[in-house]
């Protein structure tokens, strides 16, 4: 996807036309559906997490729209995010299906991201090639720079492979410091020992920790997350999603990012 602070970007608002399948693994019971872009017409399959699913809300859905943002700006492969708007007439449709309950709670607007077909999941610990390597140090690093506790806990990947590509999902518990079930650091550029019971159980901690990995440059180019993204940030959030959380998010990733240099090695140190 296209950075948020390029100047062609924008971000898709979709009318839901149809509703296919629900992805019943998933916690959040998405569903795939189809949908038309108000900017430029085109009919395209989104995924879609109603805002009355399990584990979402506001909150949630405004976590996965930045920490998106944050990972299209880190120039990692994430599911493009999008705005699916749902009314009454696309939940006419889905009587009968499951997934109508939630589709008929969850008049308005939704997260989405663009459907991307020809990617599979990962067998644990299976060999990397170099780009899957690369890809698999940047991903840890971005899990624990928006303290995303949800790749890999129960077998949960959230990251799909096309054989060399990474594509990564599903970030409805990153900024785990807004959620009274998850300890907040108030030094988060210095790993605790609740951070590092997380961090260990990450999908890429392994392979990672028995190989060569470098996190230098991807970590100085947190720099990124600056005043200009944040600007872009809100002038792209729905209204009603643009609270107080917001906030907290960026002045969490901006005092980390002032101290980057202790990040680094603290994300040396935990995988010694």
């Amino acid at each position: 996807m296209l950075k948020i602070t390029d100047t062609n970007y924008f971000l898709p608002l979709l009318d839901a036309i149809s509703g296919g399948d629900l992805f019943e693994s998933g916690t959040t019971q998405p569903m795939l559906i189809r949908g038309v872009c108000r900017t430029t017409g085109e009919k395209s399959d989104y995924v879609v997490k109603y805002i009355s699913s399990p584990r979402m809300s506001i909150k949630s859905s405004t976590n996965e729209l930045i920490a998106s943002f944050i990972a299209g700006e880190l120039g990692l492969n994430v599911a493009e995010p999008a705005i699916i708007n749902v009314s009454e007439l696309f939940v006419d449709t889905l009587r009968g299906k499951d997934g109508f309950k939630y589709a008929a709670n969850s008049i308005g607007i939704n997260f989405g991201c663009k459907y991307v077909s020809g990617f599979y999941e990962f067998i644990r610990n299976q060999k990397l090639s170099a780009k899957q390597f690369e890809e698999a140090e940047k991903i840890f690093a971005f899990d624990v720079f928006i303290s995303n506790p949800d790749r890999g806990p129960q077998g949960k990947q959230n990251l799909l492979t096309d054989g060399e590509n990474v594509l990564i999902f599903d970030h409805e518990l990153a900024f785990s410091f807004l959620f009274d079930l998850f300890y907040k650091n108030p030094t988060p550029w210095i790993l605790s020992d609740a951070d590092k019971n997380i961090i260990k159980k990450h999908f890429f901690f392994n392979v990672l920790r028995e190989n060569k990995h470098n996190f230098d440059y991807f970590v100085e180019s947190f720099e990124v997350i600056n005043e200009d993204f944040w600007n872009k940030v809100n002038d792209l959030l729905p209204a009603d999603w643009n609270t107080s959380q917001v906030l907290e998010i960026k002045n969490n990733l901006t005092a980390l990012t002032d101290n980057k240099e202790v990040f680094l090695q603290e994300l040396y140190r935990v995988l010694s």
